[in-house]
């Protein structure tokens, strides 16, 4: 049986919401603002439009690096971002975003997964 996660992220930028939306949108480039993405490469597409499938490998606070694919489901610019993963973590994606004053954005990550590997389950 697989294990469920539901993580959510938020990200405060001091950039327009519409600037802010092309930066996330652009998976290739996580590992230069995200600390946990180790490596980054696009399979599919351009990486930034729907369709595009984007390998990524991440490393959090377990000893071992995680293995997945994102493909780009849907993009409404700047209101959101839907995203499917597979490979370690399975599940969906989903950036929402806002411009909580001027010149600023609110980024918010849900992200639902499971996990494919039996001893990741285990854990």
């Amino acid at each position: 049986m697989s294990a469920i996660y539901h993580f959510t992220t938020q990200w405060h930028f001091a950039a327009p919401v519409d600037r802010t939306w092309f930066v996330v949108l652009d998976i290739e480039r996580y590992p230069g603002w995200w600390k946990n993405f180790r490596r980054v490469r696009v399979v599919k597409g351009d990486g930034k439009s729907v369709g595009s499938v984007v390998e990524c490998e991440v490393r959090g606070s377990l000893p071992y690096s995680l293995t997945y694919a994102i493909e780009v489901v849907e993009a409404e610019r700047p209101r959101h971002i839907l995203l499917r993963s597979t490979g370690d973590l399975v599940g969906t994606g989903r950036w929402a975003f806002s411009e909580p004053a001027p010149g600023e954005s609110l980024a918010v990550y849900y992200w639902d997964v499971a996990t494919t590997n039996p001893i990741l389950n285990l854990i």
